[in-house]
């Protein structure tokens, strides 16, 4: 997985590349949002389901912000292998944050 922080860098490519927003941080007095690129050879096979895959991935990162965490673990399943796998491993560190806060 490709992540970048720059939002200058963000604005240059997000029209020809799938860049993922993934969490915002708070560093010192600053607010600074981690977003993965999607190299578009991961996506080629999944091109006609793209607009609907990133729209379960907005509709996940939305309920992580607002704290709905049954609504996370409910776009879990289907979001697992989108992307080319590609951000598989931020949907599993979100999961296992969620289960230890339900223990």
């Amino acid at each position: 997985m490709q992540i970048i922080w720059d939002q200058k860098a963000i604005e240059k490519i997000k029209n020809s590349h799938t860049v993922l927003e993934l969490e915002t941080f708070v560093v010192g007095n600053e607010n600074i949002t981690a977003y993965c690129v999607v190299p578009a050879e991961k996506i080629l096979n999944e091109f006609t389901q793209l607009d609907a895959n990133k729209e379960l991935h907005n509709v996940f990162v939305t309920a992580l912000k607002e704290k709905n965490y049954p609504v996370c673990k409910e776009l879990y399943e289907h979001l697992m292998g989108k992307f080319g796998g590609e951000a598989d491993t931020f949907y599993d560190e979100i999961i296992k944050r969620i289960d230890n806060i339900a223990v």
